[in-house]
């Protein structure tokens, strides 16, 4: 189990920047944003290979940054549903370029916690697009992994057993589910250990990480030594991907840049310290077992 940063956290920094960031902080590597038309594989390659690291997987964007890419999956148009089709394809072909594992993909808009037409008719929608990246992945070797967002920033799969019931209805063994510990907390009312283990490690291949006031773990009041043993005991065969935000923050200041670099970086240090002391402690546990 190894520990990565998503680099959308670091704004308009180059990634060479952040490469060079990351590795001085000891992580593995760097979960890429979703902007395939920003980022050549061989040259990400390059650099990443330049400081040690590798990419985990790509984080889908839905929507993205121009007004006109909804990327919206269960869009009742079938021209805007084509086009995220795509979107999602050419992730796929992005993580297959840089070696990576996964393509994040939510089943609505992020921000937007309001449903097309209704929930039985978006959910269909949503599941026949995902269904056909999901061939296209399969072919590629990559997985895709279907992010819960709570009810108040998305309308579609908000829990843990919502995305495992539509991973089940596409019925692709390349389509999985994810967790993100911010969105869980709201979402999974007995706990997020108890939802990672009732999902199983069959269903969840990555995972967002983040404490329960959005900062870096550590920084709040999760029990990340019980999250990592839940972890451990579902052989979760994924990834913990960073993505906090310092107090005060929220996503658009990250998006923009408008986190000073010292001030993130030290947060991100205190995430590591601390998720490798958990790790230590659940390793040791499980060994006297």
């Amino acid at each position: 189990m190894d520990f990565y940063v998503n680099n959308w956290i670091f704004g308009n920094a180059s990634l060479k920047e952040v490469a060079e960031r990351v590795s001085n902080l000891g992580y593995a590597g760097i979960e890429l944003v979703g902007e395939p038309e920003d980022y050549e594989a061989e040259k990400v390659k390059d650099i990443l290979d330049d400081e040690g690291l590798e990419v985990c997987s790509i984080c889908g964007m839905f929507p993205g940054p121009k007004e006109e890419q909804l990327r919206a999956v269960c869009h009742p148009e079938a021209e805007e549903r084509k086009k995220a089709q795509k979107y999602i394809e050419r992730c796929i072909d992005l993580a297959a370029g840089v070696e990576a594992r996964s393509v994040l993909v939510t089943p609505g808009l992020v921000g937007d916690p309001s449903l097309f037409s209704s929930r039985k008719e978006d959910w269909k929608r949503a599941c026949e697009v995902i269904s056909r990246a999901g061939k296209y992945a399969q072919n590629h070797k990559i997985y895709l992994t279907i992010e819960p967002i709570n009810r108040y920033e998305i309308a579609l799969v908000n829990s843990l057993e919502d995305a495992v019931k539509m991973v089940r209805e596409i019925d692709n063994p390349y389509v999985k589910t994810m967790g993100d510990t911010f969105h869980m907390q709201i979402e999974e009312p007995d706990g997020i250990p108890n939802a990672l283990r009732r999902a199983g490690g069959d269903q969840i291949h990555h995972l967002h990480a983040a404490d329960n006031t959005r900062e870096a773990p550590g920084l709040g009041n999760f029990d990340w030594k019980e999250i990592i043993r839940a972890l451990y005991d579902i052989d979760f065969k994924g990834n913990l991907s960073l993505e906090p935000l310092p107090k005060g923050a929220q996503p658009y200041d990250a998006r923009e840049g408008n986190i000073p670099a010292q001030k993130l970086d030290n947060a991100l240090r205190t995430a590591k310290n601390h998720l490798d002391m958990c790790k230590k402690y659940v390793l040791n546990h499980l060994e006297q077992i």
